[in-house]
């Protein structure tokens, strides 16, 4: 089973996992790490190693919340091919869809499906209303 590591700014991480958790019921392989203003680098590292290592098995996909922010950044270090994919920009549908797909395709599959649903997740509401 592909794991998932949520990486982010503050508490997001933790509750964007706890949103999906709603939705698909609790799952496995899955951890957190919300990065703080002042946290020293070393310990951001150390706190994105152990997450891999607790859910890696089938490889890992680390999810971050903006790409060019100190989490997606500290991800990119742990990047490995066909082993551990980093993924920035990650919104609910994506984790749902991760949840729901990670046992049915590899990981370079599962990444781009979860990158094609993020992109068609984002709507202006009001278009459908007009």
């Amino acid at each position: 089973m592909i794991g998932l590591v949520l990486v982010t700014h503050a508490g997001l991480a933790r509750e964007l996992l706890a949103a999906a958790e709603m939705i698909v019921g609790p799952v496995e392989m899955a951890e957190t790490v919300g990065i703080q203003t002042g946290d020293p680098v070393d310990s951001i590292r150390t706190g994105i190693d152990e997450a891999i290592r607790k859910v890696n098995s089938e490889g890992v996909i680390i999810m971050t919340d903006m790409f060019g922010g100190t989490p997606s950044n500290m991800s990119l270090s742990f990047l490995e091919d066909n082993r551990i994919e980093v993924m920035t920009g990650v919104n609910l549908p994506m984790l749902i869809k991760f949840f729901s797909d990670r046992g049915k395709v590899g990981i370079s599959e599962l990444a781009a499906q979860l990158k094609a649903c993020g992109r068609e997740s984002i709507s202006v509401a009001g278009d459908y209303l007009r």
